[in-house]
Protein backbone atom coordinates (compact mmCIF):
# COMPACT_ATOMS: atom_id res chain seq x y z
CA UNK A 1 0.00 0.00 0.00
CA UNK A 2 2.81 2.32 -0.18
CA UNK A 3 4.06 4.82 -2.60
CA UNK A 4 7.57 5.97 -3.63
CA UNK A 5 8.22 9.02 -4.57
CA UNK A 6 11.66 10.36 -5.90
CA UNK A 7 13.97 11.07 -3.56
CA UNK A 8 15.48 14.71 -2.56
CA UNK A 9 18.57 15.16 -3.81
CA UNK A 10 21.47 16.94 -1.03
CA UNK A 11 23.45 19.40 -2.04
CA UNK A 12 25.06 19.01 1.44
CA UNK A 13 26.73 15.45 1.41
CA UNK A 14 26.86 16.23 5.41
CA UNK A 15 23.14 16.55 5.85
CA UNK A 16 21.48 13.53 6.11
CA UNK A 17 18.57 12.10 3.22
CA UNK A 18 15.14 13.03 3.55
CA UNK A 19 13.09 9.31 2.66
CA UNK A 20 9.05 8.84 2.20
CA UNK A 21 7.67 6.20 3.77
CA UNK A 22 4.02 5.07 4.58
CA UNK A 23 3.04 6.24 8.15
CA UNK A 24 2.81 4.05 11.04
CA UNK A 25 1.18 4.45 14.11
CA UNK A 26 3.65 5.51 15.83
CA UNK A 27 3.75 8.50 13.97
CA UNK A 28 0.51 9.62 14.89
CA UNK A 29 1.44 12.29 17.70
CA UNK A 30 4.73 13.74 15.12
CA UNK A 31 1.99 13.79 12.44
CA UNK A 32 -0.77 15.58 14.48
CA UNK A 33 2.01 18.17 15.67
CA UNK A 34 3.29 19.51 12.39
CA UNK A 35 -0.98 19.47 10.85
CA UNK A 36 -1.46 21.59 13.96
CA UNK A 37 1.72 23.92 13.53
CA UNK A 38 0.71 24.28 10.02
CA UNK A 39 -2.90 25.15 10.45
CA UNK A 40 -2.16 27.82 12.89
CA UNK A 41 1.12 29.17 10.85
CA UNK A 42 -2.04 29.71 8.36
CA UNK A 43 -3.99 31.30 10.94
CA UNK A 44 -6.57 28.79 11.19
CA UNK A 45 -8.58 26.64 13.50
CA UNK A 46 -6.04 23.48 15.22
CA UNK A 47 -7.25 20.19 14.59
CA UNK A 48 -10.36 19.05 17.34
CA UNK A 49 -11.31 16.01 18.29
CA UNK A 50 -14.65 15.89 16.89
CA UNK A 51 -13.50 16.92 13.38
CA UNK A 52 -10.76 15.60 13.03
CA UNK A 53 -10.52 11.69 13.77
CA UNK A 54 -8.41 11.23 11.06
CA UNK A 55 -5.80 12.39 13.39
CA UNK A 56 -7.37 10.42 16.18
CA UNK A 57 -7.78 6.78 14.68
CA UNK A 58 -4.75 5.18 14.19
CA UNK A 59 -6.12 2.77 11.62
CA UNK A 60 -7.81 5.66 9.20
CA UNK A 61 -5.18 5.88 6.79
CA UNK A 62 -4.91 1.61 6.15
CA UNK A 63 -8.83 1.56 5.26
CA UNK A 64 -9.17 1.06 1.49
CA UNK A 65 -8.78 3.60 -0.20
CA UNK A 66 -6.81 5.94 1.84
CA UNK A 67 -3.04 6.27 2.70
CA UNK A 68 -0.64 8.50 4.67
CA UNK A 69 3.21 9.10 4.15
CA UNK A 70 5.67 10.84 5.91
CA UNK A 71 8.57 12.57 5.18
CA UNK A 72 11.55 11.42 7.73
CA UNK A 73 15.04 12.88 8.31
CA UNK A 74 17.36 11.63 11.33
CA UNK A 75 14.77 9.37 12.41
CA UNK A 76 12.36 12.54 12.71
CA UNK A 77 9.06 13.06 11.05
CA UNK A 78 9.19 16.44 9.26
CA UNK A 79 6.46 16.21 6.94
CA UNK A 80 3.37 14.39 5.80
CA UNK A 81 0.38 13.98 3.48
CA UNK A 82 -2.59 12.25 3.11
CA UNK A 83 -4.98 10.60 0.88
CA UNK A 84 -8.78 10.16 1.70
CA UNK A 85 -11.78 9.09 0.00
CA UNK A 86 -13.38 11.62 -2.21
CA UNK A 87 -16.41 11.98 -4.62
CA UNK A 88 -17.22 10.89 -8.44
CA UNK A 89 -13.97 8.66 -8.57
CA UNK A 90 -11.49 11.15 -7.41
CA UNK A 91 -9.47 11.27 -4.31
CA UNK A 92 -8.70 13.98 -1.59
CA UNK A 93 -5.20 14.79 -0.66
CA UNK A 94 -5.43 15.97 3.21
CA UNK A 95 -2.56 16.62 5.87
CA UNK A 96 0.07 18.31 3.31
CA UNK A 97 1.93 19.78 5.98
CA UNK A 98 5.71 20.40 7.01
CA UNK A 99 9.32 19.89 4.70
CA UNK A 100 9.50 17.72 1.12
CA UNK A 101 5.64 18.63 0.21
CA UNK A 102 6.43 17.95 -3.20
CA UNK A 103 7.86 14.22 -2.84
CA UNK A 104 4.97 14.00 -0.40
CA UNK A 105 2.37 15.24 -2.76
CA UNK A 106 3.90 12.84 -5.15
CA UNK A 107 3.72 9.99 -3.12
CA UNK A 108 0.26 10.65 -2.68
CA UNK A 109 -0.53 10.99 -6.43
CA UNK A 110 1.09 8.10 -7.35
CA UNK A 111 -1.32 6.10 -4.42
CA UNK A 112 -4.43 7.46 -5.97
CA UNK A 113 -3.10 6.75 -9.48
CA UNK A 114 -2.38 3.15 -8.61
CA UNK A 115 -6.28 2.77 -6.75
CA UNK A 116 -7.44 3.86 -9.92
CA UNK A 117 -8.63 6.96 -9.19
CA UNK A 118 -10.11 9.39 -11.50
CA UNK A 119 -8.13 12.65 -10.23
CA UNK A 120 -7.09 14.32 -7.16
CA UNK A 121 -8.92 17.21 -5.39
CA UNK A 122 -7.51 19.38 -2.67
CA UNK A 123 -8.44 22.62 -0.78
CA UNK A 124 -5.49 25.06 0.45
CA UNK A 125 -5.67 28.30 1.73
CA UNK A 126 -3.38 30.93 0.10
CA UNK A 127 -1.47 31.50 3.65
CA UNK A 128 -0.28 27.65 2.78
CA UNK A 129 1.91 28.90 0.19
CA UNK A 130 4.49 26.05 0.30
CA UNK A 131 1.54 23.46 -0.12
CA UNK A 132 0.41 25.36 -2.89
CA UNK A 133 3.38 25.62 -4.59
CA UNK A 134 4.16 22.29 -3.87
CA UNK A 135 0.81 21.10 -5.92
CA UNK A 136 0.80 23.38 -8.59
CA UNK A 137 4.59 21.36 -9.31
CA UNK A 138 3.09 18.18 -9.36
CA UNK A 139 1.11 19.10 -12.12
CA UNK A 140 -2.82 20.63 -9.82
CA UNK A 141 -4.56 23.63 -11.28
CA UNK A 142 -6.44 26.04 -9.21
CA UNK A 143 -10.06 26.19 -10.26
CA UNK A 144 -10.81 29.40 -9.19
CA UNK A 145 -14.02 29.21 -11.25
CA UNK A 146 -15.43 26.61 -8.71
CA UNK A 147 -13.36 28.34 -5.94
CA UNK A 148 -10.12 29.73 -5.11
CA UNK A 149 -8.75 27.45 -2.83
CA UNK A 150 -9.42 24.57 -4.58
CA UNK A 151 -6.83 22.76 -6.91
CA UNK A 152 -7.56 19.68 -8.76
CA UNK A 153 -5.33 17.18 -11.06
CA UNK A 154 -6.90 14.45 -13.85
CA UNK A 155 -5.23 11.29 -13.28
Amino acid sequence: MSATAPQPSNSDSSSSSITIRQARDADATAIRLLVTQALLAAELDAPTVEADTDLIEAGYYREPGRGMWVAVEDERIIGCAAIDLGEDGHATLRRLAGISLANLTAAAVAFAQGRGYRGVETVLPTAMSDAREAVTTEGFLNDATANDLLFRRTL
